[in-house]
């Protein structure tokens, strides 16, 4: 809750109990109020200014209430506008890369409403969404940001704490996963990367139940066992302690990220910390492998960057990444589009071999799936 709101309130009690105590009942007033402070506001966004819209093939909808701090003497009419300062603030304070829908792909059911006199709501005002089409880049995130036009309220002030509202599209994404078997995928930097923090972030099913599937690894070892353990692994030691939580189940999909930052690693399923442990300095890779031919089932989206992301990062760009990020330094989509390469600029790109190290030149053997995220 905002400071103003908070005067107001303890503006309104503080009166109601000196009305008890020094006036008569049937004269006062106060309840009425009508005389104290007053500001107009995006109803729920005390917290964040950012609300989560669902999209799917069929499109998304949303609502906007606006509401008085206190009761309005008369009719106080309100305004919308797209407020493109608002989702460049957000995303430099919360380390996000929205961008701004396309005014074809979204319809407000009005501009423009009023807050009339006695009350302190107006009517809501809805946004209908149409679906998403191939025009819109899949590897970005979109948001509708909207402000209210002040020079519209007449005898009240807008609330600047809560005079921003962006509606954060999360649509559900169909794209193609690489299915691994009997190869794998390598990538050698021409420079070892030297990274003091990082995060290792993919997406990944298993076929079924069997020991040492190695995913991703570099410097590190990190792989499923039988059980369906996930372990996290440094140097030869077997650390009981660095292993998820929870374990992999055979047909499911997992986005899993490592955070690495002063030796200690954050492990994240499906967006979720999941376990934490400490480890092994781990600062440098020559190169990445991907499954060394055991592993069997479907991988997408690797990324690394050359930063510790924080909870609300991983959650928030689970599925999808834009490539321009600046704290990307590999990033392979695995699509059918971009099939091995790194799409950033660095360009270091996955091989793929025989178990040996014979290297493979037939790109026959890579094929796809189309994938629906988030799964139903």
């Amino acid at each position: 809750m905002n400071m103003k709101k908070i005067y107001i309130k303890t503006l309104v009690v503080t009166m109601a109990i000196a009305g008890v105590s020094c006036s008569r009942l049937e004269y006062d007033t106060v309840n009425q109020e009508t005389d104290l402070p007053n500001a107009v506001y995006f109803e729920g966004v005390s917290e964040s200014p950012m609300q989560k819209v669902a999209v799917d093939n069929t499109g998304g909808e949303a609502q906007i209430t606006l509401r008085a701090a206190n009761i309005v003497n008369n009719d106080v009419v309100l305004s919308l506008a797209v407020d493109t300062v608002a989702l460049e603030k957000y995303n430099k304070e919360n380390g996000t890369s929205y961008k701004l829908l396309p005014a074809k792909f979204y319809k407000l059911s009005a501009n423009e409403t009023a807050i009339k006199a006695g009350t302190i709501s107006a009517s809501a005002i809805k946004v209908n969404i149409s679906p998403l089409d191939s025009t819109l880049n899949e590897a970005y995130k979109y948001a509708i940001p909207l402000r209210i036009v002040g020079d519209k309220v007449s005898d009240v002030n807008v609330l600047k704490s809560s005079n921003a509202l962006i509606f954060g599209l999360d649509r559900m994404l169909e794209t193609d996963v690489l299915r691994q078997s009997g190869f794998y995928m390598q990538v050698d930097f021409p420079t070892p990367l030297q990274m003091t923090e990082w995060t290792i972030q993919y997406g990944f099913q298993i076929d079924g139940q069997k020991g040492n599937q190695s995913i991703l690894s570099g410097n590190f070892y990190s792989r499923v066992e039988s059980n369906g353990s996930l372990q996290f692994k440094t140097g030869e030691t077997d650390d009981p302690k660095a292993f998820a939580k929870q374990k992999i189940v055979a047909g499911k999909f997992y986005h899993l990220a490592f955070v690495y930052k002063n030796q200690h690693v954050k492990l994240y399923l499906n967006g979720a910390l999941d376990n934490e442990f400490d480890v092994a300095k781990c600062e440098e890779f020559p190169k990445f492998n991907m499954s060394w031919g055991i592993f069997s089932g479907y991988v997408r989206d690797i990324r690394v960057y050359n930063k510790a992301l924080s909870a609300f990062q991983i959650k928030e760009n689970l599925y999808v990444e834009d490539p321009t990020n600046p704290d990307l330094v590999f990033y392979a989509p695995l699509t059918k589009k971009t099939k091995l390469k790194d799409v950033t600029k660095n360009n270091n790109h996955f091989k793929t071999y025989k178990s040996g190290g014979t290297e493979i030149t037939d790109e026959s053997i890579l094929t796809w799936k189309t994938w629906i995220f988030p799964e139903k």
